[in-house]
């Protein structure tokens, strides 16, 4: 199956606005018969999905730049948003919608049954998050010893999630970045 990727003919935020949850609308136009219609809506929520997933692989390139210039606190920071926007992109294709809020933060590690190696990118992702908020408003001096992971570690485990979530895309709907 190969699916396309196509701007909405609107701004993406009020296409999320309009549309609320994709997955829903597309089944109710598929049967009143509306393929045509069906598709292009597809259409048009993969490339709002692929918005985030271009945002996850800024912030690693970020979390990169961040790590070689042995700036920790951004290395934690950006290589966990890299991981939740990744996570973001696979939830709103899969689910149909995401909450725009802070509050999507809590369902970062909710990820589809069926993605690969659930358990453990649920669990990366939750310690990512838990590192990003050590980083982003801590400064005591038993913060850093309380770091499970390096640096370098959050980075490694962000790119190698934002690889399993293109995979899983590619070979799960055919989207391609």
């Amino acid at each position: 199956m190969t699916c396309m990727s196509k701007p909405p003919p609107i701004d993406e935020r009020e296409f999320l606005k309009i549309v609320r949850n994709h997955g829903e609308l597309c089944r109710g136009l598929r049967n009143l018969n509306l393929l045509a219609a069906s598709s292009d809506l597809a259409d048009h929520a993969h490339h709002v999905g692929l918005c985030w997933l271009r945002l996850a692989l800024e912030h690693l390139e970020d979390a990169k730049a961040a790590l070689t210039s042995r700036r920790d606190r951004s290395s934690y920071s950006r290589s966990y948003y890299a991981a939740y926007n990744a996570s973001k992109t696979i939830r709103y294709v899969v689910e149909g919608a995401v909450s725009l809020k802070g509050d999507d933060h809590q369902r970062a590690s909710d990820l589809p049954d069926d993605f690969p190696d659930v358990a453990k990118w649920a669990s990366a992702i939750t310690l990512l998050y838990e590192h990003r908020l050590r980083a982003d408003y801590e400064n005591w001096t038993s913060t850093r010893a309380e770091l499970s992971l390096t640096p370098a570690e959050t980075v490694l485990l962000a790119e190698q999630f934002i690889a399993n979530a293109l995979g899983y895309l590619e070979g799960k709907y055919g989207i391609k970045p």
